[in-house]
């Protein structure tokens, strides 16, 4: 009897672990199947990126992109949308961090499409242009600092109106929204809200995702615009300021 028993003492050995060889390739190739964990988008601009492409959108793609601005940004005219993206000028910019940056001409980029699927956000040169595009999330000017940081945005730091929450209008998740500082109509950031309406009015936790904040890479390769003095009074946060003069070009 005892003979018998060592080879398969052996087996065991030879296989590692009960079940043999085969069983752990097939339990190691579940593994490799498992879906990948989602990079985080809003560290997209927080590194320099760099431009790996750039082409002339045709006729046929600038219509689609428009379509699709149309759709995703309510709030953006017609006629708004046909000043910043020209017939015949609108250049796509393909990044090596897997973002899209429209763009006409010379100018800097106007739009970006998030990991290039079609998620697409206004810069915060052209919000800058038209503060009054998207819904916005209205913080503390303190509160700005850990925006600049690099960090989302907190739900403790939003500024709830006079009647209450529901005066910051419907939230849902993945709803664009820009962030402005009390005292400043210009937005310092634009992201998504990462939570739905019931975890929102708790005003507790994360709120939403900031994917592009100024002073961040495209900011700086938008040629570090500065809209008014509230962005530049103090190094670490925005500071109120009612000038609304800017326009693009200016100095």
């Amino acid at each position: 009897g005892a003979p018998a028993e060592r080879p398969a003492r052996s087996a065991r050995r030879a296989g590692g672990r009960p079940g043999g060889p085969r069983a752990w390739s097939l339990a190691a190739a579940r593994v490799r199947e498992k879906p990948a964990k989602p990079r985080q988008t809003s560290r997209m601009f927080k590194k320099t990126f760099v431009v790996q492409a750039q082409n002339l959108l045709s006729k046929k793609d600038l219509r689609s992109l428009k379509t699709q601005l149309g759709e995703q940004l309510p709030g953006l005219e017609e006629d708004q949308l046909d000043k910043l993206l020209p017939d015949g000028q609108v250049k796509v910019l393909k990044l090596d961090n897997r973002c899209l940056l429209y763009a006409s001409g010379d100018n800097p980029p106007c739009f970006f499409d998030v990991e290039g699927r079609g998620e697409l956000y206004p810069c915060l040169t052209t919000l800058w242009q038209h503060p009054y595009l998207m819904q916005e999330l209205t913080i503390h000017p303190p509160v700005s600092k850990f925006m600049l940081n690099g960090a989302d945005l907190m739900l403790p730091g939003v500024i709830v109106p006079a009647n209450g929450v529901s005066g910051l209008g419907s939230v849902s998740k993945g709803q664009k929204r820009c962030i402005k500082i009390e005292g400043n109509p210009y937005p310092i950031a634009v992201g998504k809200v990462v939570v739905n309406q019931t975890q929102f009015e708790k005003l507790v936790g994360r709120g939403l995702e900031v994917l592009h904040v100024y002073s961040d890479t495209l900011w700086a390769h938008a040629g570090k615009i500065v809209p008014n003095a509230g962005f530049s009074e103090k190094d670490d946060e925005i500071c109120p300021c009612k000038d609304q003069s800017y326009s693009p070009g200016a100095p």
